[in-house]
Formats: C-alpha cells, sequence, structure tokens
C-alpha cells in the first residue's frame, strides 16, 4: 500500500499517531486491516526506559468498531524489544499500544466504550439485540462484564440514606439496598441484610442525619449503634401499612355497628329489635396493638361474623338465597356455604 493511502486510511480509522496501515483485506462480512507501529522505540512499562533492540514479533487480532454493517479486524503487529536497564525485572517486553487497545485485550477501547454504554443504557438481552442491528457481535454476559469493569460512581456526602432489603435470588439470599434519597440513586449494595455488616457501613459515613427503612429490628439496632446521631424515620410504603393495619383494627371493633344500620336500611319494615347503642369510646379500640398475624385474623372473624349474621335475618325475613347473594354482593354459593 502507498504511503498517501496509508495515511489517509489510518485518518479515517482514527488510528493513534505512530500506527500505520499495511494492508487491507474487505470482504462481504468482514472487514480486515493489517497494521503496525511505526516508532524507532519504545518504553518499557517498568522502569520507562525507552529500547531501541529487536527482540521479535508476533500478531494479535483485536475486534473494532463495525464499518458499514461489516465486522472490522484489526491484525496488529506486535513488536517486543530489551530492556537494556539492569536493575529492571522486565528484561523482554511488548510495546504498548493505549490509545487503541490494551494489554491482553480483544477488543479496541473504543469499541469497549460502546459496548458499555449500551449495556448501561439496554441491559444485557436488549443491548445485544441493538448490537446486532449495528453490525456488533457479542454476548449479554458480554455486556455485562464489560459494564463490571466500569469504576464505581463517586459519591458525595450523603445526609438522607434509605435502607430497605432485596433479593439477589428471591427466597435464598437477600442484600441491603442503599439509596440516596436526595438524588434518588443507588449508592451501595450490601452482601447481606445483617445488622453487623450495615453498622460497618453507617460508621463510615458519619455525615448521615436521616435514615429511612422499614420496620425489621435489625436495620433499626444497626442504625442505633452505629449513627445515632441520625434520625430514624419509617419509608412510605410501611407509613402506609401501618395505617392500614391500624384500620383494620378499629373497623373490626366497629364493623357491628357499622353493618347494622346498614342492615336496617335494607329492611326497613324491620321493627328495631333492641336500643341504639352508643357509639364506641377510644377506649373500647385503643388498646396493645397484637402482632399483625392476629390482627388479621381478627379482622376476617369479625367479617366473617357480620356477614353470618346478616344472612341470618335476612333469611329470618323470608328471603331466598338468590336474593341473600344480590343483596350482600355475594356468589350464592358463599351463601348457602
Amino acid at each position: 500500500m502507498e504511503s498517501k493511502e496509508a495515511v489517509l486510511l489510518s485518518s479515517i480509522l482514527h488510528l493513534p499517531a505512530g500506527i500505520s496501515v499495511i494492508s487491507v483485506h474487505p470482504s462481504v462480512t468482514e472487514f480486515v486491516v493489517r497494521i503496525a507501529c511505526q516508532a524507532p522505540s519504545m518504553p518499557c512499562p517498568e522502569c520507562h526506559q525507552p529500547s531501541t533492540h529487536l527482540h521479535g514479533m508476533y500478531q494479535r487480532t483485536v475486534a473494532d468498531l463495525p464499518c458499514a454493517g461489516r465486522n472490522v479486524l484489526l491484525i496488529l503487529r506486535v513488536r517486543k524489544f530489551f530492556c537494556r536497564t539492569l536493575t529492571c525485572s522486565h528484561k523482554i517486553f511488548a510495546e504498548r499500544l493505549p490509545g487503541l487497545v490494551e494489554s491482553y485485550g480483544r477488543m479496541t477501547t473504543r469499541l469497549i466504550a460502546l459496548l458499555q454504554a449500551l449495556g448501561l443504557g439496554s441491559g444485557g438481552q436488549l443491548g445485544t439485540r441493538q448490537a446486532e442491528r449495528s453490525g456488533i457481535a457479542t454476548t449479554p454476559s458480554t455486556l455485562l462484564r464489560q459494564v463490571m469493569q466500569l469504576p464505581a460512581p463517586v459519591t458525595r456526602a450523603i445526609r438522607v440514606l434509605g435502607v430497605d432489603d432485596w433479593s439477589w435470588k428471591k427466597h435464598h439470599r437477600y442484600g441491603t439496598l442503599l439509596v440516596d434519597l436526595e438524588r434518588h440513586k443507588i449508592i451501595d449494595l450490601l452482601a447481606d441484610r445483617e445488622s453487623a455488616t450495615l453498622e460497618r457501613w453507617l460508621r463510615d459515613h458519619p455525615e448521615v442525619e436521616i435514615v429511612s427503612r422499614d420496620r425489621g429490628k435489625d436495620y433499626a439496632k444497626a442504625v442505633t449503634h452505629a449513627a445515632p446521631q441520625a434520625i430514624q424515620v419509617v419509608d412510605r410504603f410501611h407509613l402506609v401499612r401501618n395505617l392500614s393495619e391500624a384500620l383494620q383494627k378499629v373497623l373490626a371493633h366497629c364493623r357491628t355497628e357499622i353493618r347494622q344500620q346498614d342492615t336496617e336500611g335494607l329492611l326497613p319494615d324491620r321493627e328495631a329489635e333492641e336500643q341504639d347503642r352508643p357509639l364506641p369510646t377510644p377506649a373500647t379500640w385503643q388498646q396493645r396493638t397484637p402482632p399483625h398475624i392476629e390482627i388479621a385474623h381478627q379482622a376476617r372473624q369479625a367479617s366473617r361474623d357480620d356477614w353470618f349474621r346478616q344472612m341470618a335475618a335476612l333469611r329470618a325475613h323470608g328471603l331466598t338465597q338468590m336474593e341473600i347473594a344480590n343483596r350482600m354482593g355475594m356468589s350464592e354459593r358463599a351463601v348457602r356455604t
């Protein structure tokens, strides 16, 4: 290949300075380019002293960005040099091409950057399909592996921390998810959901002022011991859940009175069998909250007892099972059972 054509093709391929094109071999599916470094000397990667004493050569095959829907393969002619520094441990070293490919790399740095962008934006499966449309042959595991090689983002001071558990493998292994609630970003993943693990992390971040967590005792213990300066608040999901359980308890105690008024409205001709009872006072239901399972059981049992009393009252007035089911919004089978 003539020198002018080689220089023009090198500029088109955006090759680093000092690397020239030797030959080009296009085909239907591939675009093979043979390149070599023309620098007269190369610094040793250990002692950084330049060397001109050539030891030998070998070839490397590196994948590059696709061109016009075809895979681009770079055939590198890599030289080996003798290091003449007596105190250096590298007696023989291969030349480095940091602007093009890393040591032992099978892909160019620009191709790796594109795969990392696809992995971050689309994940493994979808990123692979998008890469195939661009002419890049890859696999989901390769995309994820390239994403995992990215350095961790630099985290700033965390003032409001969100703590919750999440599943590495559902029903088998769980970890802890830490979120910066002011920036709405995940900042760390802990291997488990033990209090000791969270305590070690909190001691390394004394700037935390507010911790939003669930109702678990392990997280409460960790925050109390490792971050006593932080204010502990319940997260939005468990706040609504607490309210729901409290309402279930109140309605379980007041359900009889509420349903009695509804039954009297459905049967206007029925005479009052008992005097009006006063509404329950807070002392009748403000008791110490039982465990969650017991609360749910009491609420379901109160509902079933109230439904049975309504059905018995309607049956005493001569209504059929079908009429009772229509009035109560239930199936006839449920009324019969």
